[in-house]
């Protein structure tokens, strides 16, 4: 069968279903012939014990099969719903990519008048102070990196030969002196005094950061923010309407997301010095900031409603 799929997942820090335990589905939407989905999900699960897990499925335009299974917070034994929350991580990046291309369809201007396209430079849009130490010029390269590089991750960043800016245990925070963590204006401030890893356009290397600084475009060009940019202008319009930036902080956990668990503890990011012992968090709950990381990874979002977007 042709169509698109998403399953997305709560992981498990133990053993939490037994051989025999049968699985709990929630379902919304099904049609005929799909039970084999159920049958093959649930089985997936016992055998990697992954506690909660939604899958949809769409075909010719139309979402035919919706479901949740297992327990959304094991503890509290709340099941997963077919529209269940999930931080949906770089899935993102799609999302920030048909922001852009929407955006440019609107034939938007630079503050110059100059039209704003994919070959535009990156350096022509952004309006922010580089964040420069005593002796630090912004390496001359910037002036090459257009949008069309920043979509294709031939920006100028390998993060396998420096670092992720977007990602502990790096602490941009504490080199620039101001309150944890980072947000992602702060992070393209810093990065503005940093050598690039290659010439742009010149080779290929996963950036987070390149997908940063495209949320960063929208916001210059559109005059708003990047999550009400993609919530009013991609979102909307396709009657998704539950998904949004996520939180990094359990409290901050939005109405029918998931809990998430994992193995050990991390020193949080919303205290300095990062890395010191003391205050140590749930990896997923200030182990990582999400808000920062909002155009390449902090999205909010349903299973069914990530298929709607795909189709």
């Amino acid at each position: 069968m042709m169509g698109t799929w998403l399953l997305t997942l709560v992981l498990a820090l133990e053993p939490v279903w037994g051989p025999e335990e049968s699985i709990p589905v929630q379902a919304s939407r099904e049609g005929s012939g799909l039970a084999s989905f159920d049958a093959e999900i649930t089985d997936w699960m016992h055998r990697h014990q992954v506690p909660g897990a939604a899958l949809a499925v769409g075909k010719d335009g139309n979402l035919v099969l919706a479901r949740g299974y297992g327990f959304a917070d094991h503890g509290a034994r709340q099941p997963v719903k077919p529209d269940s929350l999930f931080r949906v991580a770089s899935v993102s990046k799609p999302l920030t990519g048909i922001a852009v291309l929407r955006l440019l369809e609107t034939g938007p201007a630079d503050a110059t008048g100059a039209p704003v396209t994919l070959d535009t430079p990156v350096m022509r849009v952004l309006d922010c102070e580089p964040f420069l130490l005593d002796g630090q010029a912004m390496d001359p390269r910037w002036d090459q990196v257009t949008l069309r590089h920043l979509l294709h991750h031939t920006g100028g960043w390998d993060r396998d030969e420096s670092f992720d800016p977007m990602l502990p245990p790096f602490s941009i925070a504490e080199r620039m002196g101001i309150a944890p963590p980072a947000g992602p204006l702060d992070v393209v401030r810093y990065m503005l005094g940093q050598p690039l890893d290659f010439d742009p356009g010149t080779r290929h290397a996963y950036s987070n950061f390149g997908y940063c600084l495209l949320g960063r475009v929208i916001e210059a060009v559109s005059g708003t923010s990047y999550e009400d940019y993609v919530r009013s202008e991609v979102l909307g319009p396709l009657g998704i309407g539950a998904a949004l930036i996520g939180a990094s902080l359990e409290e901050g956990r939005a109405p029918g997301e998931v809990r998430y668990y994992h193995e050990g503890q991390a020193p949080s990011v919303f205290r300095l010095p990062y890395g010191h012992d003391e205050g140590l968090v749930a990896h997923p709950y200030g182990g990582f900031a999400l808000e920062p990381m909002d155009a390449h990874g902090g999205w909010v979002a349903s299973a069914p409603d990530l298929v709607r977007l795909a189709m």
